[in-house]
């Protein structure tokens, strides 16, 4: 199997200071445990995919009749040009990693990530970020349903609560397989 390494959202408006995943991704390291697993995944020549979500200025791309969405745009968030849509301070995005947008909760959704996946290859699935109970589920979910092998590396995945990624994590026992990065790099050798 080929596989991918896929970090989906860690940008101001999500974990910075006054975001709702901030504390949790704070205390379980996932900003630091995602610099080395991105840097191990380099060394193994595993893609590094970064993926956050964003929207115009005018959010004339915002999936219309979502009130999670609606409410974003009411409080001006996520919009590409702001800093609330900047990789969070510390994060080591290199050059030579992709780098993509979402258009909603899943990694797939309103970009080319699928199609860049396929057209090389790729069938084997790492994730990590946040949410747990929001990206991370949709995005798994969506990667089991198009044919990839998932592994959701559990602690590199946080949510607004610990009890939310516990319970999202024991909700995708039966379309990913749930692991440590620990243990990932350990079966990767």
């Amino acid at each position: 199997m080929s596989s991918a390494l896929i970090i989906i959202d860690l940008i101001q408006d999500i974990v910075g200071e006054h975001a709702a995943s901030h504390q949790q991704t704070h205390e379980r390291g996932v900003i630091p445990l995602a610099n080395k697993t991105a840097a191990y995944a380099r060394s193994q020549k595993i893609p590094v995919i970064w993926i956050k979500v964003g929207f115009a200025d005018d959010y004339h791309d915002i999936p219309t009749h979502s009130p999670m969405f609606n409410s974003v745009k009411q409080a001006g968030r996520l919009r590409l040009s702001s800093p609330g849509c900047d990789w969070i301070e510390g994060l080591d995005v290199q050059p030579q990693d992709e780098v993509m947008v979402k258009k909603a909760v899943s990694a797939f959704a309103g970009n080319s990530l699928h199609q860049w996946l396929s057209d090389r290859g790729y069938d084997h699935l790492l994730l990590g970020g946040v949410s747990s109970l929001m990206a991370i589920q949709s995005t798994a979910r969506q990667a089991h349903d198009l044919g990839y092998k998932v592994s959701v590396l559990e602690d590199l995945c946080a949510a607004a609560t610990q009890d939310a990624h516990v319970q999202s994590m024991a909700a995708l026992g039966g379309m990913a397989y749930i692991s440590s990065t620990a243990e990932w790099i350990k079966n990767s050798q």
